[in-house]
């Protein structure tokens, strides 16, 4: 007996000189590697001008993009990491990272749309990983309703489809609640941007943030319905992901200062009058729902935006005086709806988005009009994706349509510039064999409102209408629109599963420009040569993709 006493006392030494023994981690990597060819003709991602010939291009690239996972019990870590690379050195030095001071931010930011750097020669690139994720997820078991939490920087989960509202990535957190077998509430809190201790770090931005609230009901098998309200806060300029260059006027300070700045009203971008800050209350509600019954499915989206934003007019000055802090009010309507149905190999699907718009005479660059257009938190590129090969995410998702100007960039902004959308849309499969697919999509698109094809184009201001605010005011000139088609996208390709986890897309694309693409003269940022925008061209492009799934 006193043998066993002295043994368990010494177990019990051990122990706690030890402690607590923690489980091991069980760690996967998963994810996926790309290699991508395009050729691509008449795309104007950089000079935005679809009306020249010569504007062709082939290239390849590599997409790396594994999770690491650390998982104990039902608590777990995961990394997430991105490596986009052009094959062969495109910009001034292989990567856009300045690594030391005798790399001035303006040199080697001339890498291609979509990637960071470029692999040349020995291939010996640095500081081009990116971390995408680095976040924890976790049950709360002091809370009697079951609660798992996810804190730091992870993917959005606020919603069923992609691209419509908030998509991509964000550091914050998020809540879920299970309150019963059939309903489930879901809390995220985004930090947009922190001003930290504001002027004194030499940050003048605010502290903009955004929330989203939802529950999530399954009345019965197959249909869920997803009530959501969002309010987002902006203070001065913000992330050109959530307020892009629309309608003439830019999103930079000069339009959206914060006051007071480094050295207080009077200097800097708070002139005259103007000694506050523009702030933006942004709020959406709506509903996200899918439907499953048989063959079929639908997945209707209704969104309707309102609030308000303060902005001062670049060009006030030349009619109202000296710069003028002045309130727009917000209201937008996002309706998306897609079904499909399925029998056998066959599956055939229909999309529809219609989005709300501003008139050409709408002057919101002379804080004029209401903001009637529609604007997400983020994209992350996504909008419509998977329906379209040159207007969103396809199997080369970094070639895109003016991919260089985010408010005429058709993945990014849900809209052409302030005009709105309307998108028909069709696409079909069908498997000759469980590892040969076949597919094809066809897309068309207008404006919501008519396009003012007149206007100026620069991705720094979007489309800024052909008055000027004098003109506007002597009545010599009159904003009008002269054009809503924006054009129709044919794709034909194939999926080919190689072997177990590797998969070759192929695609061919043709582009019938519309009119809504016309300009005037162009003036190329890069080379200086101003050509003709008028008669935009059609645009083709050929698409390869080997993807390897782990």
């Amino acid at each position: 007996m006193r043998r066993s006493g002295i043994l368990l006392l010494a177990v019990a030494t051990v122990l706690a000189m030890v402690g607590p023994v923690s489980a091991q981690p069980k760690v996967t990597i998963t994810g996926f590697i790309d290699q991508v060819s395009s050729w691509t003709n008449n795309m104007s991602a950089s000079d935005l001008n679809l009306a020249r010939k010569n504007d062709s291009e082939w290239y390849s690239r590599t997409r790396v993009r594994p999770d690491i996972t650390a998982e104990v019990g039902t608590t777990k870590f995961v990394l997430g990491l991105e490596i986009d690379s052009v094959w062969g050195q495109t910009g001034n030095q292989d990567t856009n990272v300045c690594l030391n001071a005798a790399c001035p931010a303006a040199v080697g930011t001339g890498i291609r749309f979509g990637a960071n750097a470029g692999f040349d020669l020995n291939t010996d690139v640095p500081g081009i990983i990116e971390i995408k994720w680095a976040y924890t997820e976790f049950d709360l078991p002091i809370i009697p309703i079951p609660t798992r939490v996810r804190l730091g920087a992870q993917p959005f989960e606020v919603m069923y489809k992609g691209g419509a509202l908030a998509t991509g990535d964000f550091a914050g957190a998020h809540v879920t609640n299970q309150w019963g077998p059939n309903v489930k509430s879901n809390f995220t809190f985004v930090q947009i941007e922190e001003s930290s201790t504001g002027p004194s770090d030499s940050f003048i931005r605010g502290d903009d943030f955004a929330i989203f609230a939802s529950v999530e009901i399954t009345p019965f098998k197959g249909l869920d319905l997803r009530p959501i309200f969002s309010y987002a806060n902006f203070v001065g300029a913000t992330s050109a992901s959530s307020r892009q260059n629309r309608g003439g006027l830019g999103s930079g300070a000069a339009a959206f200062p914060t006051c007071p700045g480094t050295a207080g009203p009077g200097t800097g971008a708070c002139l005259g009058p103007v000694s506050s800050s523009a702030i933006e209350d942004r709020f959406t509600v709506g509903l996200d729902a899918r439907w499953r019954i048989g063959p079929f499915y639908v997945d209707p989206t209704v969104f309707y935006q309102f609030g308000s934003r303060d902005q001062i007019s670049p060009i006030s000055s030349l009619t109202s005086g000296p710069a003028v802090m002045t309130t727009l009010k917000r209201d937008a309507w996002l309706v998306d709806i897609r079904g499909g149905w399925q029998v056998g190999p066959f599956l055939l699907e229909a999309a529809g988005v219609y989005t709300t718009g501003n008139s050409a005479g709408d002057r919101i660059d002379l804080n004029r009009s209401r903001l009637k257009y529609y604007e997400p938190i983020s994209t992350d590129n996504t909008f419509y994706a998977a329906w379209t090969e040159i207007q969103s995410s396809g199997i080369d998702y970094s070639n895109r349509i003016r991919a260089n100007a985010g408010s005429l960039n058709p993945g990014v902004a849900l809209g052409y510039d302030k005009y709105g959308i309307i998108v028909a849309g069709l696409r079909a499969s069908y498997a000759l064999t469980p590892a040969f697919t076949l597919r094809t999509m066809v897309n068309a698109r207008w404006t919501a409102e008519e396009v003012d094809t007149a206007s100026t184009v620069a991705a720094g201001t979007g489309l800024t209408p052909r008055c000027g605010a004098l003109a506007v005011d002597k009545g010599t000139c009159v904003d009008r629109g002269t054009a809503r088609f924006y054009g129709t996208e044919l794709n034909l390709g194939f999926q080919w599963k190689l072997v177990p986890n590797v998969a070759f897309d192929f695609v061919g694309t043709y582009f019938f420009a519309g009119n809504v693409l016309s300009s005037p003269a162009i003036a190329n940022a890069n080379t200086g040569i101003v050509s003709n925008g008028r008669d935009p061209k059609d645009a083709q492009v050929v698409s390869a993709r080997v993807r390897y799934s782990f």
